[in-house]
């Protein structure tokens, strides 16, 4: 009997041994990536309207064309969105803006809290303040698909408007290593 016990605590050591040493091997065989992914926003509002005008547009944010992920495109466990910001570039006036602007995922949640955005080369940037809740939803949808449809949506002051929007995604991806 005493040598039963002495085998069956023997074995249970080496048990929680192993489950310890895999549990440690698991940390080994994932590692995380930080990188940014831009989404682009073409605006070309021809119509004059001095009153300003509701506006929204949309682009595709596609993880699968990042090269630092395409090995890893497959094993991926999660999306983290740190920051994200945006410069405007090319743009046809120095006075315009686009008042409580606000980017969505393709399932309507906010991304960025609503912000105002000068639409001036080079007084055009900055960085957002990120909502949670779609935040949320754009890492899930990033993590299962790779790709979500952004829109860009808000109210212009005053129209006609071109110009270009480039929002950098500053992300960190978990994934396996194998």
């Amino acid at each position: 009997m005493l040598a039963y016990r002495i085998l069956l605590r023997a074995g249970l050591i080496l048990l929680l041994g192993a489950s310890v040493l895999l549990t440690a091997c698991n940390d080994w065989e994932t590692i995380d990536l930080s990188t940014s992914q831009s989404v682009v926003f073409s605006i070309n509002e021809t119509a004059v309207n001095s009153s300003g005008k509701d506006y929204e547009v949309t682009a595709p944010m596609d993880i699968r064309s990042n090269p630092e992920l395409l090995n890893y495109l497959n094993r991926i466990e999660t999306v983290e969105i740190n920051h994200i910001e945006y410069t405007v570039s090319e743009s046809s006036a120095e006075d315009i803006s686009l008042n409580n602007g606000v980017i969505k995922t393709s399932s309507e949640l906010d991304v960025v809290k609503a912000h105002t955005i000068p639409f001036s080369d080079g007084s055009g940037t900055g960085e957002f303040n990120l909502n949670p809740p779609g935040i949320n939803d754009l890492s899930t949808r990033l993590k299962g698909t790779g790709y979500d449809n952004l829109k860009l949506f808000g109210r212009l002051t005053r129209t006609p408007l071109t110009c270009t929007v480039t929002v950098t995604f500053h992300i960190t991806v978990k994934a396996r290593a194998i």
